[in-house]
């Protein structure tokens, strides 16, 4: 950078730097130093970066393989992870959204390549290095992820999740993969390769493997690419005007896949177009029905896949918007109707969902099959249907292949109407979720889906018109189920019963009977009768014939409809399908001819012709030379009759017909039998039809015939229908072999015979003449002619032999030549020299030749060419044609001086005469050597060293180039951009066109040589120089310091010539333009800086060193205490020592160079605290010892120091229960043993507990007792504590007493163990407090109960004593009835004890109570007295829990359960301070949702995963109900004390998992004795804790501050429960709440009946009595008379 001259610093992603950015970079990171922001890189760079996989790689490691594929191929979903990268990449395109999957398997362009390219928004360098890195996800990574707004099917592009896919992939397919990105805004081009040989290599070396290089380059630049990557080169150069893009390039494909994808093409496409469908499609899909496939509003999504094979095969595309076999789309235009739903499980998320109708019409189903399905047999496929509904699933749009989720309850056929059960065979389901169901890493399967949507409390609702409609889903879909099969749903009616028949050409007997025949169907619309010619669908083959009759199996006798049956046809023209002329065809759809069958007789095969070669056809019983090849036959053709080319027989329907192959068969007709020579079959193809290859095995005379026949292609046969299929038949006869071979000596048979055919023999003077072109003779032996024929040329002769004097004297014969043996190795070209160009092949032509020069061919001839002088040896196989091609390797030579080299090339075969050929090989016109010149032709020589002035330039540099002949090669715009300049990358291209390179700055600084290089990168040549910069004339002095701190008494750093006695004299070496100065040596003086003038002529030079302090060499004491007190016998001492160190030579200097130390700890190992000591000091300094000074000190003890607590006291006393501890003395001890003053008395503290002895300091949660004032006659120098009480409770108590000595130090006495034993009785009482009881005048018993299950003993102050064991039980006293009280007084009932023995009268135990007929008032007292109980501040858990209330949420484990004692719920808490925060719950999954909530920060537990055993165990030394010992220290185990307020049978479960069998007990002697007994009766003791604190874990370990309870203030301790008084103030409440209702239901009753009796007696009620009385007589009047008048009608009649 030159001065003044502006640049910037910016990163890879090109984010230029400020103070602030570069304060967050971190370490390692890559910066580019530019002219300006947008600058293109001159050259390509390399960023190292660390791609350590992320921590879920070891979390999630266990996880199944990627690619379990469960018997599939899963390349396909492979390449979906990579086209997911590509969605999420694409998704915020405002154009089309392109994605292309190039597949390269033509070597002549690359090896085996996959590239999946997309115009998407591309990566920064720093989101390629996140993709590296395995397992990061989006939503672990920096950048917060952003959740896509719902949208319709959730095709929101947001597939690319996990990290994994991708990498996974591309290692699937292969070794190494390629990352070329570039994203929107950036200049740069970021790459990136990962490749398993790279990791290997590594691995090995030892090497870090997470680590690769970000290459950064501009778009276009290809110069780090290998010559053969030309299809990277050609993808690279692509990327000039794009915006953004990313290219994933596999290379290293494994066979397999290639395999797999080449041949399988149609597959893995169509599982593809089956993954994305509706990304393509749109949220509808692919309707063919619709015309709205080309509109506006579908995706802009185009998936382009590309397979290049190797020529001549062509280059195969297809968009997978135009697969229209896919089974979604299958599935949506078979469908005729849909039912839309929206399902909504409990936790959370969305699934849309609908199901398709395909109906049945007519004769079959028209449910898609899976074009990749192997199930041909209709039954199969219909048992696979039987399996009901299922679902196929898309998480966020893609489809995931390895999830099919059965049909709901709604939708099972258990639930629906018998008569709909095959409808329930004639749906598909598709579902669509978002991403709040977890699938997955490999996108191949849901985790959970199907388990969330069968749950009970997912709610389906039916959609219509995007529309929820609420109601009975199950009913909803039922009756759109019944609707399909009405609409849609198309069957056949059979008319004209005719009768019911049994069939024995069915081999099921049940299928046999019954069998109802009837006379016409109805199908369609259309009628169909008896009589009428008929072809069928759907059958192989195609069937014609007239129709018998129409059946249908079951029990009918009238007209009915069916979804199918069978139709019995009698066939016709036998010829045209092979079969009888009786059939019964099954067949489900029928049509009627309309034209007549016989016409399509005229398409069967009828003729097989043969096209001869040059159209000479062999005539039949022509004779032919052995040896005579046959054919090729190139052409033999089937026609018909109308002449038309036939391949198969002819189609009958729909469906393709038949295949046709010829066969050649030659048999050799022998004296014997016939036998068969050859057998050939050929298949058709388009190109060339049906042909043979040449026959040249026809050597053995005999006759022969040769059939060519036409066979069906399955099985072979002849005939077809009863009529045999054309034919070809061609008889021929071999006779004498006449094929002979150039240079090979032949026989040739005479017999001679008479004028009767009697063989005769040939007479000694007769001589055969032979005569033909290039024949010599030799002679005649045994009656044979032995001629050997040497033919110079390869034609057909006529060989004429003559017996002169024979009446018939000449015969003659054909012969045919073929090429003779291997003779010679012919070489062009011809040349005695051939000349080649040094750095180029030689090519050959090379020929096998026999004597007479004829190319022959043999097997195994290989023809190895060697270019002598060390050169590779190279060869060709010439034998199928004799001849071939030898092109050698690079022919590269050391061209010395310009002269051609000579060599020579030799031919070889075995057991030919080798061919040799000269090579001249001539000096090469390419660039072998450069020069470096200057202006003047100044040539600099390689590697020259050249002084040049510092600061300065060094210009006009040219550079020229020379060829191998030594020639300049004149510099053009090629050869100039192949110029490399090492020094500077501004170059002028128009300068390096003339030869002239840029100039070189010389450093302004002196510095060793500078090393420049000018290389021509085509042929690898360099020439480089030094520069060494020189100094101009001295203009300054400058003085370097190596360092500037010297230490002293050592030399500055350099070569020591000697030690000098000042350092103002300095030893000085002149070296070139410098002076080295050494031995500076400081050997006295001040310490801190030192100045240092050199002076050169008039220069002058000043540089400051700062002098340290040297090496330690002596010890001296400078100051010490005249007195030191010991304290403890390990003490420290309180006054300063300061100690120097100096050294030991002799200096006039005053100066002391020192250490000092502001305190030092002194060890006093004596055995007396006061006496005389000497203290010596001694040192060492790296090893070496240093001499010290001697104190002597006296130690004396201090007064004003405490070490002990004197206590005394009345050790003859009793200490009774509840009464008063004798005056304890305690006096303050001082070092020298005087009593000490000066303490204020509230510094003194008296400690009691219960229990033994705990050591130095009393134990946690003891009583504090303060001091008495003192009294007047009392001397000032002790405490007093007098007065106090003595605890109630009969048993060992310890005390100690304390003094606060400030600074947080305390001084204890020793603890004094004392016995509380039994006191005097002094009162009667019960066993607890009891509450004041309420009575009121009721003939309810319980209103006027005043005690009830009270048990009353003699107490001691208080507190229970059990005297002579007596005690007074009273089960319930009662107030009588009617009891005279006044309302609202306070009443006392008196208990006393008689005729007892003691020493003075009991008190009393006084009962008060409280007489009301007031209740109201008294029920608002008790009310109110509960709620001040409430209101009373007591111990709660401290910690809020925020989760409380929520469903199957217990709460924290310090909110469930309460615990009654301070001591208890104080080293409880401790105990499992680290479960008390934990959230306990009763399911998993309400765990689970707190744990993602609070992202594991919060620890929980569920109840449903925790086993506990049921009941309650004993204590440790209860055994079968009997107590093994007796315990000490009352053991409980833990969980009794604990009290649940809320769900106390799942709080039991919880503290049982966490407190397990824990005991408490109250001191930590008792717990060691317990422990120790439980061991020997061979019984597991669990952990138990004390009162006081301590711990003994179920190990046995106690002791250490781990087992200590931490103060209880520091601690978050379990809540009081609530006092027992509260409860039995509700039980009071209670009462009186029924009391009162009682009370006014009763006065309520009798006012009722009051009210009815004065109605009763009122004068109105009395007046109607009256009245009532009244017409009762009248009515007797009426009766009576009426019985008059009826004996009188009697006595009439008689």
């Amino acid at each position: 950078i030159r001065p003044h001259e502006t640049f910037v610093l910016a990163t890879t992603d090109r984010i230029v730097l400020d103070f602030d950015k570069f304060e967050e970079l971190q370490d390692g990171r890559t910066l580019h130093m530019l002219q300006r922001e947008d600058q293109a890189l001159a050259t390509a760079t390399e960023e190292l970066i660390k791609f350590v996989p992320h921590y879920d790689t070891l979390i999630k490691g266990g996880q199944s393989e990627y690619y379990n594929s469960e018997g599939q191929k899963s390349l396909a979903y492979a390449l979906a992870e990579l086209i997911d990268n590509s969605l999420s990449a694409t998704s915020k395109n405002t154009g089309m959204r392109t994605i292309e999957i190039q597949m390269v398997f033509d070597e002549t362009l690359a090896k085996p390549t996959i590239i999946i390219l997309d115009n998407g928004c591309g990566m920064t360098s720093k989101q390629l290095k996140n993709w590296a890195v395995f397992r990061l996800s989006k939503f672990s990574r920096k950048n917060s992820y952003v959740r896509p707004e719902p949208v319709c099917r959730s095709l929101n592009s947001d597939v690319s999740y996990f990290g994994v896919g991708g990498k996974v992939a591309v290692f699937f397919f292969g070794n190494s993969t390629r990352m070329i990105t570039k994203s929107i805004g950036s200049p740069d081009v970021h790459e990136l390769i990962l490749s398993k040989e790279e990791f290997e290599r590594k691995e090995r070396d030892n090497e870090d493997i997470y680590t690769s290089v970000i290459k950064n380059r501009r778009p276009g630049d290809s110069s780090h690419l290998k010559k053969d990557e030309r299809c990277l080169r050609s993808l690279i150069a692509e990327e000039h005007g794009k915006e953004s893009f990313t290219a994933v390039v596999i290379t290293g494909l494994f066979p397999e896949h290639i395999t797999f994808l080449k041949k399988d093409f149609k597959v893995w496409t169509r599982q593809l177009a089956h993954v994305y469908h509706y990304y393509i499609h749109g949220v509808n899909g692919k309707d063919t029905s619709s015309c709205s496939s080309n509109s506006d509003h579908l995706p802009k999504i185009d998936i382009q896949i590309t397979l290049c094979e190797k020529p001549p095969k062509l280059p195969c595309a297809l968009n997978l918007r135009e697969v229209d076999d896919d089974m979604q789309t299958l599935y949506i235009n078979a469908a005729v109707d849909t039912f839309d739903f929206t399902a909504s499980p409990k936790d959370g998320g969305t699934v849309e969902g609908l199901i398709r109708y395909h109906p049945f019409l007519y004769d079959k189903e028209t449910y898609p099959e899976d074009p990749n399905a192997l199930l041909d047999d209709d039954d199969a496929w219909h048992q696979t249907r039987k399996k009901g509904l299922v679902f196929d699933c898309f998480w966020n749009g893609r489809l995931i292949p390895y999830t099919k989720v059965q049909g709901f309850d709604w939708c099972s056929p258990n639930k629906g109407a018998k008569e709909l059960a095959e409808c329930y065979n004639r749906i598909s389901g598709v579902l669509f979720s978002n991403d709040v169901f977890e699938v997955s890493i490999t996108k191949l399967s849901f985790m959970h889906l199907e388990d969330k949507l069968n749950k009970k409390d997912t709610f389906f609702t039916r959609t219509v018109n995007s529309q929820n409609q609420r109601g009975n889903i199950q009913k909803e879909f039922t009756q759109w189920l019944k609707n399909c099969h009405e609409k849609w749903d198309k069957q056949v009616k059979f008319l004209g019963y005719t009768e019911t028949i049994t069939r024995t050409d069915i081999p099921t007997k049940k299928m046999q009977h019954p069998w109802a025949t009837f006379s016409s169907i109805e199908w369609d619309g259309k009628i169909y009768k008896e009589g009428q010619f008929v072809k069928s669908m759907k059958t192989v083959p195609i069937l014609y014939g007239r129709v018998v009759r129409f059946l249908l199996h079951g029990k009918y006798d009238n007209s009915v409809f069916a979804t199918g049956g069978e139709v019995e046809v009698a066939l016709v023209r036998r010829e045209l399908f092979g079969l009888n002329t009786r059939l019964y065809c099954i067949c489900r759809a029928v049509f009627v001819i309309k034209k007549k069958i016989q016409k399509l007789t005229h398409r069967n095969p009828e003729l097989l012709t043969v096209d001869w070669p040059e159209g000479k056809p062999w005539p039949q019983n022509a004779a032919r030379p052995a040896g005579t090849p046959f054919g090729k036959l190139q052409h033999v053709e089937i026609l018909n009759k109308k002449r038309e080319l036939l391949s198969m027989m002819p189609s009958v329907s729909q469906g393709a017909g038949k295949k046709l192959i010829v066969e050649l068969k030659v048999v050799e007709h022998g004296p014997k039998a016939d036998q068969e020579i050859l057998c050939y079959s050929a298949q058709h193809s388009r190109k060339s039809g049906f042909w043979f290859n040449k026959i040249e095995n026809l050597t053995k005379r005999g006759k022969y015939t040769l059939s060519l026949n036409t066979k069906m292609h399955e099985t072979n046969a002849t005939a077809f229908g009863g009529r045999e299929l054309p034919s070809y038949i061609l008889k021929f006869t071999i006779n004498v072999s006449a094929t002979l071979h150039v240079g090979v000596p032949f026989d040739i048979p005479l017999l001679i015979t008479d004028g009767y055919d009697h063989s005769v023999p040939l007479p000694p003077d007769l001589k055969p003449v032979l005569k033909c072109r290039w024949v010599t003779t030799h002679g005649l032996t045994c009656g044979f002619i032995q001629q050997q024929l040497y033919i110079t040329d390869l034609k057909t002769y006529a060989l004429n032999v003559t017996l002169p004097g024979l009446k018939s004297d000449t015969q003659t014969i054909k012969i045919c030549l073929l090429p003779g043996n291997p003779h010679s190795i012919h070489v062009t070209p011809e040349d005695d020299t051939i000349t080649v160009e040094n750095g180029n092949p030689v090519k050959f032509n090379v020929e096998i030749q026999d004597e007479a020069g004829n190319i022959t061919a043999r097997p195994k001839q290989v023809i190895c060419c060697q270019v002598l002088s060390g050169f590779p040896l190279v060869a060709t196989d010439c034998s199928v044609t004799g001849a071939g091609q030898l092109v050698t390797k690079l022919i590269n030579l050391k061209i010395i001086n310009g002269e051609p080299q000579n060599l020579q090339v030799k031919f070889e075969i075995p057991k030919i005469q080798a061919a040799v050929r000269q090579l001249k090989v001539l000096p090469s016109t390419r660039v072998s050597r450069m020069e470096l010149c200057s202006s003047d032709n100044l040539v600099l020589t390689n590697n020259e060293k050249i002084d040049w002035l510092a600061g300065g330039l060094l210009d006009n540099l040219f550079y020229k180039l020379y060829d191998e002949a030594g020639r300049e090669v004149p510099p053009t715009a090629k050869i100039a951009s192949k110029i490399k300049v090492h020094w500077t990358g501004d170059v002028n291209i128009d300068d390096l066109v003339e030869g002239k390179l840029p100039a070189v700055h010389v450093p302004t600084q002196v510095q060793p040589a500078l090393f420049f290089e000018v290389s021509y990168q085509d042929q690898n040549l360099s020439v480089s120089f030094y520069i060494v910069p020189r100094p101009d004339e001295p203009d300054r002095l400058k003085a370097t310091l190596l360092q500037n701190t010297v230490k002293l008494g050592e030399i500055l750093p350099g070569s020591i010539s000697q030690y000098l006695n000042s350092p103002q004299i300095l030893f000085l070496r002149i070296c070139s333009r410098s002076v080295l100065v050494t031995g500076v040596q400081f050997q006295s003086g001040p310490l801190g800086p030192r100045e240092l003038c050199f002076t050169y002529r008039s220069f002058v030079q000043r540089v400051i060193i700062k002098v340290t302090a040297g090496v330690p060499a002596q010890l001296k004491l400078i100051s010490g205490p005249e007195k030191v007190r010991k304290l403890t016998l390990v003490g420290t001492l309180c006054s300063q020592l300061c100690l120097y160190f100096y050294h030991s030579v002799s200096s006039t200097s005053s100066t002391t160079l020192c250490y000092t130390f502001q305190k030092v700890r002194v060890l006093l190992l004596c055995c007396s605290t006061r006496g005389h000591y000497r203290l010596e000091f001694k040192g060492s300094f790296n090893q070496k010892p240093i001499s010290g000074p001697t104190v002597n000190l006296t130690v004396i003890p201090d007064p004003n120091k405490p070490v002990s607590l004197l206590v005394e006291y009345s050790t003859s006393a009793v200490f009774p229960a509840g009464g008063h501890f004798p005056v304890f003395s305690v006096t303050v001890v001082s070092d020298e043993g005087s009593p000490m003053t000066t303490f204020n008395p509230a510094a003194a503290s008296m400690w009691l507990w219960k229990g033994e002895p705990s050591g130095n300091a009393p134990p946690q949660a003891v009583t504090e007792l303060k001091c008495s004032k003192p009294m007047k006659n009392e001397n000032n120098d002790r405490f007093h504590f007098r007065d106090k009480e003595i605890p109630e409770l009969v048993g060992k108590y310890t005390i100690q007493f304390s003094l606060q000595m400030g600074n947080g130090k305390v001084l204890f006495s020793n603890q004094i163990p004392i016995n509380v034993v039994a006191n005097q009785p002094v009162k009667l009482g019960p066993n607890s407090q009891l509450p004041t009881p309420v009575v009121s005048n009721s003939k309810v018993m319980a209103n006027r109960t005043l005690v009830e299950n009270m048990t009353l003993r003699i107490m001691v102050s208080g507190n229970v004593y059990v005297w002579q064991q007596r005690a007074a039980l009273i089960n319930r006293l009662v107030m009588m009835e009617n009891s005279p009280g006044e309302h609202g007084s306070a009443y006392i009932l008196l208990f006393k004890p008689e005729a007892l023995m003691v020493p003075t009268p009991l008190v009393p135990f006084e009962l008060p109570f409280h007489f009301s007929n007031d209740v109201d008032r008294f029920l608002k007292e008790k009310v109110a007295e509960a709620d001040q109980i409430l209101k009373t501040p007591r111990r709660v858990f401290s910690i809020q829990d925020p989760f409380i209330g929520q469903q199957d949420v217990l709460g924290m484990v310090g909110h469930l359960a309460s615990v009654q004692g301070d001591d208890a719920a104080w080293v409880i808490s401790w105990h499992i301070r680290g479960d008390m925060d934990c959230v306990i719950t009763k399911t998993s999954a309400a765990a689970q949702r707190i744990y993602d909530y609070t992202g594991g920060r919060q620890q929980v537990m569920a109840l449903d995963s925790v086993f506990v055993h049921p009941g309650n165990r004993s204590m440790p030394h209860i055994r079968n109900d009997r107590l093994l010992f007796d315990p000490p220290g009352n053991p409980v185990h833990a969980m009794d004390l604990l009290q649940y307020p809320h769900n106390p049978e799942n709080c039991i479960i919880a503290f049982k998992n966490i407190l397990g069998d824990t005991i408490l007990i109250d001191d930590l002697d008792s717990a060691i004795n317990y422990r120790k007994a439980v061991v020997q009766n061979k019984l597991p003791c669990p952990t138990i804790l004390t009162r006081q604190g301590d711990r003994v874990s179920a190990k046995g370990k106690f002791g250490g501050a781990q087992n200590k309870a931490l103060p209880m203030n520091t601690l978050h301790v379990f809540g009081a429960p609530i006092p027992q008084h509260y409860y039995t103030l509700k039980q009071q409440i209670d009462l009186l709440t029924h009391h009162r209702s009682a009370v006014e239901m009763r006065d309520r009753a009798a006012k009722d009946r009051e009210e009815h009796l004065k109605n009763i007696m009122s004068p109105k009620n009395l007046k109607r009595h009256e009245e009532m009385e009244e017409k009762e007589k009248q009515l007797e009047e009426i009766q009576r008379q009426l019985g008059m008048f009826v004996d009188l009608v009697l006595l009439l009649f008689r």
